[in-house]
Parts: structure tokens; sequence; C-alpha cells
């Protein structure tokens, strides 16, 4: 005799299947994977599936959970659950119910769901299964890291526990920084975290294989700080110049965007380092930098670069502040020096540039450079000597010398700084002069300035003529490439970064240039 396998039913055993209740979509909260494999911590867990009646009636659900090992006993069970149908039952198991059944182990459990209407029971659906974890491990053993220097990796290696339990993992959290994971192998870990602070502190907490939260170890460690950075514009630290923009202009929403320098000319992603704001409102405001001007520069005097920005008019017309950076290019701090820059008349510059040491008296902190009123109705290239504090700058004294075409108009030119290798050593201050109308480029070399006398000692290049003549560009000046000399990015309507790599410096004759272009992207 043969027998068709997988043949069909009679058709009233057909009809009765179709008049069946059902269940599908068997899920948990937290959730978990059905076939097994997750490991849940010491939590309630909330079961659903969706119960669904032909008929379109009422019906009831049971629920049944039990320990893999021990299927013959219910550790939770529920029926006559009212359910309306297409809509899920729901039972909740609290996790005491779990942790009496697992004795302080980790242990699985199988639970399944079955739909009742009117004494028409559908299957059981298909067993699903998980892992209850309520361990929780002692407190980790971590040793301070030595030798320790601000904005530097370091490594921390972790050992489990002196009690023998054996973590899956760890959670650690530098000083106020956000909370990070890292998995254990045997109980064993290495954190790589970067210090930003003279005395730092490191949270270091066992997690269990479910996640649970157990002893917790604490250390404190003292990081050096770096030699200074003097490389203009090098917020991440690596030694390469970044690109800084304002944003609500060009493309880019409002705030202060960062794009890493690749050292060719090129730029990465533009990160938005000021989403929260300069700190003016206690909500984050970014549209609070709209119309400032960023500098980059030692304005805290420390062993990074940080920024200052200015505003050149509108409503906070004259006001600066300084942000400090910590070599990482994260996020700026909404908190820090704030002040103004204006004359004894309260007239204020339309355009600033960072001047490290131009004035001579080494206060440890840059100088600036602005143009600004005379006082006798034209505009001057003023010099604002830095005070030894963050942020404060002496009254300006006008400079007497006229603009590289021989006249006065100041406000009809644009200027860009940056530092670069002075001759005997150290850094010396080079100053990109533009004319929009024109398009004439120069470059003033080596500046000295006497805040006393208004003389000022430099040497003149020419760079360019018909340089982005008429153009809408934003000017940022470093030494791009690394090579000794000052170029120029722009950046431009849609985010058109072009950096412009000048070489082969003459007094007589226009400097080589090559351009490099790219787009902001964010």
């Amino acid at each position: 005799m043969l027998i068709a396998v997988g043949s069909a039913q009679p058709a009233s055993a057909q009809s009765a299947d179709k008049d069946r209740p059902s269940v599908s979509s068997p899920a948990t909260s937290p959730a978990s994977a059905c076939a097994g494999g997750t490991v849940l911590g010491d939590t309630e867990v909330d079961f659903r599936a969706r119960m669904q009646n032909p008929a379109g009636t009422a019906l009831t659900a049971e629920f049944r959970l039990v320990r893999a090992d021990r299927p013959e006993t219910a550790v939770a069970a529920a029926g006559r659950l009212a359910v309306t149908s297409g809509q899920e039952a729901v039972v909740v198991v609290p996790a005491a119910t779990f942790e009496n059944a697992a004795g302080g182990r980790i242990t699985d459990f199988v639970w399944q769901f079955r739909a009742d209407a009117d004494g028409r029971k559908s299957q059981w659906s298909p067993q699903c299964r998980f892992s209850f974890d309520p361990t929780r491990q002692g407190a980790p053993v971590a040793a301070a890291p030595s030798g320790a220097v601000i904005g530097k990796p370091v490594t921390v290696t972790v050992a489990p526990p002196a009690d023998g339990s054996v973590p899956a993992g760890y959670s650690y959290q530098l000083n106020d920084g956000a909370p990070v994971e890292v998995r254990a192998d045997a109980g064993r870990a290495v954190i790589a975290l970067t210090p930003g602070r003279a005395v730092n502190t490191l949270t270091v907490t066992s997690l269990s294989p479910g996640g649970n939260v157990g002893g917790q170890a604490r250390l404190e460690f003292s990081a050096a700080a770096p030699p200074p950075n003097l490389t203009t514009a090098d917020l991440t630290g690596d030694g390469i110049p970044d690109l800084v923009t304002v944003g609500g202009r060009n493309g880019l929403p409002s705030g202060i965007w960062l794009a890493p320098g690749t050292g060719d000319g090129h730029v990465g992603p533009a990160v938005n380092i000021g989403a929260a704001g300069p700190g003016f409102n206690t909500e984050p405001t970014p549209s609070d930098w709209d119309g400032a001007l960023p500098l980059t520069g030692r304005f805290t005097g420390g062993s990074f670069q940080d920024l200052l920005f200015y505003y050149p008019g509108g409503i906070r017309a004259g006001h600066l502040g300084v942000r400090g950076g910590d070599g990482s290019g994260g996020p700026l701090p909404t908190g820090g020096v704030n002040g103004y820059l204006s004359d004894w008349s309260g007239s204020y510059p339309s355009q600033v540039a960072e001047a490290g040491t131009v004035s001579g008296r080494a206060t440890g902190f840059p100088d600036l450079l602005g143009i600004a009123p005379d006082g006798s109705g034209g505009t001057a290239l003023s010099i604002y000597p830095a005070y030894p504090i963050p942020g404060m700058f002496d009254m300006p004294t006008a400079l007497n010398v006229r603009t590289p075409d021989g006249a006065t108009d100041w406000n009809d030119w644009t200027i860009a700084s940056t530092e670069v290798a002075a001759p005997g050593g150290g850094t010396g201050t080079a100053l990109f002069l533009w004319k929009k109308s024109t398009g004439e480029l120069d470059l003033w070399k080596d500046l000295a300035a006497d805040p006393d006398t208004g003389a000022l000692t430099y040497q003149s290049v020419p760079m360019a003529t018909g340089w982005n003549t008429g153009a809408d560009v934003q000017l940022q000046a470093a030494d791009i490439n690394s090579d000794g000399t000052p170029d120029l990015w722009t950046v431009g309507a849609g985010g058109q970064v072009t950096a412009n790599l000048f070489h082969d410096l003459s007094a007589t004759g226009p400097a080589g240039l090559t351009q490099v272009s790219s787009t902001l992207t964010h």
C-alpha cells in the first residue's frame, strides 16, 4: 500500500482548520530572538503575540513559561486572557519570578501562546527561548595609567574581580563623558581613552552577560600638558590644519563647522562642533553663531588650538568670545570668556585676524589685527595687543601703513592670517590681504608692530592678480600642505571649498599656485 506524503486533507478537515484561531508574531520586551541565543538581564519581561479569530469574534489567550530543562513545570502561566481578534495578548512576568526559578545562574527559558475561540483552540505557537541572567559580578581590578598626556591616547588594562566572578564586559566613563561599553575576554579587557584634563577620573563597572550592572572601580590619574600645538587651525591634534567655518550660509546649517584637513588641500566631512551654541542661552542655540568670524589660535594660553569668535555687526557687534579646544576636534564647550573689542570712542573693528606675538609683548596669548575706525573718519589696519588673560585685549593702535595698492581704503580689503615658521626659529605672523573689487592678493610676512608708535615692519609679497574678483567667499589662511608657505582656503556658495596652495614666492611677480577643489559634506 502506497501512502502519498503531503497529500491533501479532506475538505472537512480543511474547513475545520480555517475556523481555528491562530497565533503569530511572538515577541518579548526587552527584545529577544525566538530561536534563542539572546541573554536578557535582571529585568521584568513582557511577552506578546497576535491573536486572530477567523470568525472575528472575541477570543482568549493562554500562556506558559517553563525552564528549558524542566518543561513539565510551569514557571508562569496565564489562561483566559480576553483579547480582541487581530490584537496582541500581553503577559508581564516580573524579574523576581525569573530570579526564583533561575537560582542565581544564567538559565534558559521556553515560552508559548495559544488562542481559544469558544472551545476551538489553536496549536501552541512555536517554542521561543532565551536565557535569563540574574548574576552580578564584583568590582573589576584596574590600575591608573602612567605617563598620561592630555590629548594623547592611553590604555588601561582591566582584570576580573578579586571575588572570582567573570564579567562579560565593562562600562567605563572618563570624567563627565558618556559611558562606553567594551567586551571582555575571560573577564579581561583593554580600555583606550584620551584624557582631556590635568586630573582625570575613570570609572569602570562590571557587566554581566545580560548587561546587569555589578561592582565599580574608580581611578584618579594625572595627565601632563603636551607641548604647545603651534599648527594654526589644527583643532584635531594631528599636526594638519583644519578648515573652520561658520554655518548659516554656504549650504551649512547654523553652527561652527570643522572639516578635518588631509594635508593635500582636501578636507574630510564637516562636523558641527558648535551644535550646542556659544552658551548665551540656557537651551542649545547654534543660530547664535550666525554672522560671527571664527579664528583659531592658542587663545587660552594652553597647549591646544582654541576658537575665538567675533561679531563685526548685528545685535552683538563688537562682542567676542573664547572657547577652549582640547586637541580632539570634539564639541566646543558652551562656557568660556566673553568680552568686547572697542576703542576709546566705542568703535569696533569690521574684521579681525589672529596675529601671534606681532606686538612683541609676549604675554603668552595671541594679539589681534583688525580693520577699524582710525579716529579721523577713515579706517586703518590696527593692532590689539593681548593682555596676559584669555580673551582680553588692550585698546587698539592704528598702524602707520597704507593698503598694498598705496591707498587708505582699508574697508575694501579682506584680511586672513596664519602663523608659520619664522627665520631664526619660532613662528611668525603672515597676513593675506585681498581686494575683492580688483582681485589683488598680497602677502605680508614676518610682521612686527609697535603698539606705542604704530610702526609696522613686514616683507611684502605679491601673490596674485584677478584672484576671485567680485566673488563672495570666506577666507581661511593656514599652511594647508605643511610646506612652510602660507596658503588660503576659500569657502563659497553650496559649500564649495578651494585650497589655494602657493609656492615659488617672489618679490617681483605672482606666486605659483595649485588649486584643489572639494565640497563640504556633513
